[in-house]
């Protein structure tokens, strides 16, 4: 069984108390404060010392979170050298930027990615992001089928997936699309 040393914290009502029955005990059986409070503390019945041990599972918990919290608050969640990446990233891709999609600079938090805005509801889609490469292959993706589903629009192609619409398009279309692909790796400063 593990054994405890308590120490309490008595305001000077209680402390004068104390003192008084120590000095009383004293005669009677050695007693000081301390076994004076020792024995104040076994003494309690099973239901007290439960709600004490409640209390302080309560408390640990809110020091747990404030702790954590504040731990959160000082993480670092991008460096800066992603954060020029992603940034020149956002920049080779603003031409697709339109009411339904938008990259922002969100500070120490990355970069956010906002898609399909209804209003008033806001963005249906979002996506936060910390590295330049992610950002990128996000990016690249909408952009990608974004133009495939442009040049397949009104045809049977554009029931099917698009590797096999890529599959399907015209040699000098599928050159165009993967030269759009280097020009935005170049323009974001990207290598594979």
């Amino acid at each position: 069984m593990d054994s405890y040393n308590l120490s309490y914290t008595l305001d000077p009502e209680q402390c004068k108390t104390l003192s008084g029955l120590a000095r009383r005990c004293r005669d009677i059986n050695g007693w000081g404060p301390q076994e004076l409070l020792q024995y104040a503390a076994t003494a309690n019945s099973q239901a007290e010392i439960d709600l004490k041990l409640d209390f302080l599972q309560d408390a640990v918990a809110h020091l747990e979170i404030v702790h954590n919290s504040q731990a959160e608050k000082d993480a670092v969640r991008i460096t800066e050298e992603e954060r020029a990446v992603c940034r020149r990233v956002a920049d080779a891709f603003a031409e697709m930027y339109s009411l339904d999609l938008m990259v922002l600079d969100a500070g120490q938090y990355g970069f956010v990615k906002l898609q399909y805005y209804k209003h008033p509801f806001g963005f249906d889609e979002t996506g936060i992001f910390t590295s330049g490469r992610d950002l990128f292959d996000d990016l690249w993706g909408e952009w990608y089928s974004l133009r495939l589903l442009v040049l397949t629009k009104g045809t049977p192609l554009a029931e099917l997936d698009y590797q096999d619409m890529f599959r399907c398009l015209p040699e000098n279309q599928q050159k165009e699309i993967l030269g759009k692909r280097e020009y935005f790796l170049v323009r974001s400063g990207i290598t594979l």
